[in-house]
């Protein structure tokens, strides 16, 4: 929600006049300016248009607070409580001044047209575009907002927004030139914006709070607003005093002169100057202490969150690791494609567990591996899967005999399923600390190295340890 709709929604919830009046002061240049623009430059009839504006506003306000746009509403009821008081004016004064300007104009012969003469026009081009980029011009030249902040109240990209300003304004300058205006597309942004530079005669924002609130059934004075008069300065209570008799009454402060509210704003100037750098203060520390209660509450539901990632993130680089490990394990040549297969030039011999080796217990692991185009040794694990002799070499057992210690001689059995499985990941893990060591001399294929895909079965064996050493020798897969 923009500051403006929060404004507006405060007063309409709240019955809150400080945020209304404070609403009043940053749109009334807007409003008097367009009204200014639409009344033909009488200045009078201007700050009466603005007047309706803003009681329509206060009015009105529980239902426009959640409006987008909140100034292309202001246009509009701009546009149409104008019409009727020119329509009002004219039957008075018996005159129309849309076509004394037209008479009044030669476009042909002036280098560039007097756009002070031509503010009515302005508005009237302005009436004949869409809604859309209406809004569009109005927020860009009348309120100063960049193409992204355009493109965040009207829900489009800063793109979409700057070709949404231009197409208006190249609507609108056809749609001068068929009234007899001639002028470019850069000297109409430069005309909206020196119109929307137009301020409303001082204390009409102050005249403007006190008859709205009474027209739109502000609530009376009570304890809160009391409250407020005495954090005020003398001089804020004295205009705040006089701001609540208007609202009251609905006539006193109309009935001042313009001189007494400009001398009146003059005072007031610099007060207000800090009063809304606090009122901004306020807002963000109310909006932050709200946010903070809702996050105090939300500590379990964050742990809880935190947790499930780490989980999610921990599964997610499993399921990386493994699938790493396929695509190397499927890169690897089979066998039988292989030029020159790997040759084992280095082969660490395993250590027979030593609590194994005095039980007496012996046993065969298979370790896959896949042997990389530098002949080292990648990706071993321990498989109970049969080689595919299509896909890999196998190379012939490697055995690792040693003594037995005398205590278990011929061989213990292993009785119990969890014994067996404990001795072969003993058996696996001693497996595995040497092949990771192995060299090998690379496999090769069209006359460059390439990854191979190999297993050799590990046989601890009680003996004489005459096998000690192993076998390099390698053999296609039965």
């Amino acid at each position: 929600m923009n500051e403006d709709a929060e404004l507006l929604s405060r007063y309409a919830e709240e019955k809150s006049e400080a945020a209304f009046a404070e609403l009043v002061r940053r749109q009334v240049n807007f409003v008097h300016a367009a009204a200014l623009r639409r009344v033909g430059g009488d200045a009078q009839l201007a700050q009466e248009v603005t007047q309706q504006v803003f009681t329509a506003l206060a009015r009105e306000a529980g239902r426009l607070a959640r409006h987008p746009v909140l100034c292309g509403w202001m246009f509009t009821a701009t546009r149409r409580i104008a019409a009727q008081a020119v329509r009002t004016e004219r039957r008075r004064r018996a005159r129309e001044q849309a076509a004394f300007i037209m008479n009044e104009i030669n476009p042909a012969g002036a280098p560039q047209p007097d756009w002070e003469r031509l503010r009515p026009e302005l508005d009237a081009v302005l009436d004949q575009l869409g809604e859309r980029d209406r809004e569009a011009v109005l927020l860009r030249f009348f309120e100063g907002n960049s193409f992204g902040e355009i493109g965040g109240r009207l829900r489009l990209s800063e793109n979409a927004a700057r070709m949404c300003v231009e197409r208006a304004l190249d609507k609108m300058h056809a749609a001068l030139a068929r009234r007899g205006v001639s002028s470019t597309s850069a000297a109409l942004g430069l005309a909206l914006t020196a119109q929307a530079a137009s301020v409303a005669p001082a204390g009409l924002a102050a005249s403007v709070t006190g008859a709205a609130l009474a027209g739109g059934g502000a609530a009376a004075i009570g304890a809160g607003v009391w409250a407020t008069f005495m954090s005020m300065t003398k001089l804020q209570i004295g205009i705040s005093s006089a701001l609540a008799v208007a609202g009251a009454t609905g006539l006193v402060l109309e009935a001042r002169s313009t001189a007494e509210l400009r001398e009146t704003a003059a005072a007031l100037r610099a007060d207000n100057q800090q009063i809304t750098g606090l009122r901004s203060a306020n807002l963000q520390m109310a909006r932050t202490a709200a946010e903070l209660a809702g996050w105090s509450g939300d500590d379990a539901d964050l742990k809880k969150l935190n947790d499930e990632a780490a989980e999610l993130a921990a599964r997610m680089r499993t399921v990386a690791r493994a699938e790493a490990l396929a695509a190397v394990a499927n890169a690897a040549r089979p066998a039988p494609k292989l030029d020159r297969q790997p040759r084992a030039m280095s082969q660490v011999r395993p250590q027979y567990p030593a609590a194994l080796r005095e039980a007496g217990i012996t046993g065969t692991v298979v370790v896959d591996f896949i042997v990389d185009d530098k002949g080292e040794v990648r990706n071993a694990y321990v498989t109970q899967k049969p080689a595919d002799a299509t896909k890999t070499m196998v190379l012939e057992d490697f055995v690792v005999a040693a003594a037995s210690s005398g205590q278990a001689q011929g061989g213990a059995e292993v009785r119990t399923t969890a014994e067996v499985e404990s001795a072969q990941r003993e058996l696996g893990a001693a497996a595995l600390a040497a092949v990771r060591q192995w060299k090998f001399e690379a496999g090769q294929k069209g006359g460059r190295m390439v990854n191979s895909h190999m297993q050799t079965p590990i046989r601890f064996t009680l003996g004489d340890g005459g096998d000690a050493a192993g076998s390099a020798a390698t053999k296609a897969a039965p």
